[in-house]
């Protein structure tokens, strides 16, 4: 199932398969919608929300809801394969903070790289919500551009710091566990 699936009345009628550019569209914005779910906690913005978000990113009307729904689905409403223009694909990048929307589109090895950087920033994203710490955010600023053995040396320490914690007396006495 899609990320995102429209009322049967609004679903447009598909041939078989469609090109394997269109489809190799469709399935880029499936991923990219399935990603702002995830963090949306499991709701998928809808197309009128893409559209909005995009819009207002332009600052005009570059694009809209049935623009992006033929996009995802890889087939317009007349059932022929849509042709989006490069300009149209780097407006719906930029949607999903892609700067060379386009790129993204029509080069799997643009994709791959944003796909990696974007699973960077969710990682980064995920760490400091969860800890809601800021903090942490600053040593891993601090952290970048260690060496690997530096930063082997600091995941040990950190490791081994964690571990002290969870063994501490509940008193918060910042000592050694009790036997150390």
């Amino acid at each position: 199932m899609r990320a995102h699936e429209p009322d049967d009345a609004d679903r447009p009628t598909a041939p078989e398969r469609p090109p394997a550019r269109a489809r190799a569209i469709a399935d880029k914005i499936d991923h990219l919608i399935s990603r702002d779910a995830a963090r949306a906690g499991g709701r998928a913005p809808t197309y009128r929300e893409l559209a909005d978000r995009i819009n207002a990113v332009a600052g005009r009307d570059v694009i809209s809801k049935d623009t992006i729904r033929n996009l995802h689905h890889g087939v317009t409403q007349k059932g022929q394969c849509p042709n989006p223009t490069v300009d149209t694909l780097d407006w719906l990048g930029r949607g999903f903070g892609i700067r060379q929307g386009a790129a993204y589109f029509l080069d799997d090895r643009r994709t791959a790289d944003v796909d990696e950087q974007l699973d960077r920033l969710d990682k980064f994203g995920d760490l400091r919500q969860a800890l809601g710490n800021s903090g942490v955010v600053s040593l891993v600023k601090r952290a970048s551009g260690l060496s690997d053995n530096s930063l082997h040396m600091l995941l040990a320490l950190a490791d081994r710091l964690k571990s002290l914690e969870d063994g501490a007396p509940a008193r918060g006495n910042p000592g050694l566990p009790q036997g150390k």
